[in-house]
C-alpha cells in the first residue's frame, strides 16, 4: 500500500473513498500516536507511529480493494470464515481430547494463535458468527445457508465454552442490526427475526453457562475499573489524557486489573477528551458513510460489524492503536468499509 501510494498517488486519489471519513482516521491516530510524547513511559513514538500508519493503509487498502474488485468482499468473509471454522475447531479439539493443556484454573476454553484468552477468542468466534449471520442473510443458494449455519452453531459452542459473556449482547445487536437492515419495510419478518435472535441467544446463555456462572460474576468489577480510569485522567490531564503505553494496572482487593476494560474509557484515559471525541466523531461519521452507501452488501455488513464491535468494546478493550489484534476485527475492518464507495462493475 505504501508503494502504491508513492507510485499512483493520482490514480488512487480518483478513486472513490470517503474522504471525509479518512481525514478523521488519520487524525485519530496521529493523536493517539503522539500521546506518547506525554506518556509516563520510555515507548518509541516512532514504533507507535508505525503502528498507526499499519492501521491506515490497512483501512485503506481495504477500502480501494473493495473499490476495484466486486468480488473482493464476499471473498473475504468466506476466507476469515474458513480460517476461523480451521482455529476453533482445533480449539474445541484441544479443550476436550488434552486436559493437561487447560492453562487456565477454570475449565474455560483457550483458544489457539493470538486468541489465547477466553474473551479474546469469545469476541473473535463472535466476529465470525457475524460474517456467518452476513452470509446467512444475503446467501441465495439453500445449501450454502445450510453450511453457514453449521459454522455459526460451531462458533456459538466455542464461545459457551470460552465461558465469556460479553459477547452474546454483542452478537444481539450486531445479528438484529442485519435482520433489520435486510428486510426494509417488512415489520413482521424484522420483529420476528429480532425476537428469534434475543431468545436463541438468551437461551444459549441461560442452558449452557448455567445460572450461577451467568451471575455470579455480576458485572465483573466494570464500573470500579472505569470509575478509576476515568478519574485518573481527570486528575491528570482532561484533554489530553495520560498518553498511550502509560502504565494502566489496577488493584483491586480481589485481583489485578491491567487494562480500563473498554475501549472508550481506554481511549479517555490514553488520548483525553480530544482523543474521545475525534474518536466518536470517526464512529459517527462511519455509520452515516454506510447508511448512505448505495451498496447494500456493503451497508449490511459494514453495520452489522461495526454495531457488533462498538458493544462488544464498550465493555471490553484497550489501546486502539496497536499491531494487528483482535480489535483490528471488531473496529477496523468495518471502519475500512465504512471508507468504500460502490465498487465499479
Amino acid at each position: 500500500m505504501l508503494a502504491l501510494l508513492v507510485l499512483q498517488g493520482r490514480e488512487l486519489r480518483a478513486l472513490k473513498v470517503n474522504w471525509a471519513l479518512m481525514t478523521l482516521i488519520a487524525l485519530f491516530l496521529v493523536h493517539m500516536s503522539f500521546s506518547v510524547a506525554w506518556s509516563i513511559s520510555d515507548a518509541s513514538l516512532m514504533k507507535t507511529l508505525a503502528e498507526a500508519s499499519l492501521v491506515f493503509t490497512f483501512c485503506l487498502s481495504i477500502a480501494i480493494s473493495v473499490t476495484r474488485f466486486h468480488w473482493f468482499l464476499n471473498t473475504l468473509v468466506v476466507l476469515v470464515i474458513l480460517a476461523a471454522i480451521v482455529n476453533c475447531g482445533y480449539s474445541i479439539y484441544l479443550h476436550f481430547a488434552l486436559p493437561d493443556y487447560q492453562p487456565l484454573p477454570e475449565p474455560r476454553l483457550y483458544a489457539l494463535g493470538r486468541l489465547s484468552n477466553p474473551v479474546v477468542g469469545a469476541l473473535s468466534y463472535g466476529f465470525a458468527t457475524v460474517l456467518a449471520a452476513y452470509m446467512i442473510l444475503t446467501e441465495e443458494r439453500r445449501i450454502a445457508k445450510v453450511a453457514y449455519i453449521v459454522a455459526a452453531l460451531m462458533f456459538l459452542w466455542a464461545i459457551v465454552l470460552t465461558g465469556s459473556r460479553g459477547v452474546y449482547f454483542a452478537l444481539a445487536a450486531g445479528v438484529s442490526t442485519g435482520v433489520f437492515l435486510r428486510y426494509p419495510g417488512n415489520l413482521k419478518i424484522q420483529m420476528l427475526g429480532v425476537m428469534f435472535t434475543l431468545a436463541a441467544l438468551s437461551l444459549a446463555a441461560y442452558l449452557f453457562l448455567g445460572p450461577e456462572l451467568l451471575f455470579s460474576r455480576a458485572l465483573s468489577f466494570r464500573p470500579e475499573i472505569w470509575t478509576e480510569f476515568v478519574s485518573r485522567t481527570m486528575a491528570g490531564n482532561i484533554w489530553l489524557g495520560v498518553g498511550m503505553t502509560t502504565d494502566s494496572s489496577f488493584q483491586l482487593p480481589e485481583l489485578l486489573i491491567k487494562h480500563p476494560h473498554s475501549v472508550f474509557v481506554a481511549t479517555f484515559y490514553y488520548g483525553g477528551a480530544i482523543g474521545l471525541l475525534t474518536y466518536l466523531a470517526m464512529i459517527v461519521k462511519s455509520m452515516f458513510a454506510l447508511q448512505q452507501n448505495r451498496a447494500l452488501n456493503l451497508r449490511l455488513l459494514g453495520t452489522m460489524l461495526l454495531v457488533f464491535g462498538l458493544t462488544a468494546t464498550a465493555l471490553d478493550g484497550d489501546e486502539i492503536v496497536t499491531k494487528v489484534n483482535y480489535l483490528w476485527l471488531l473496529i477496523w475492518i468495518p471502519v475500512a468499509i465504512a471508507l468504500t464507495r460502490p465498487p465499479a462493475q
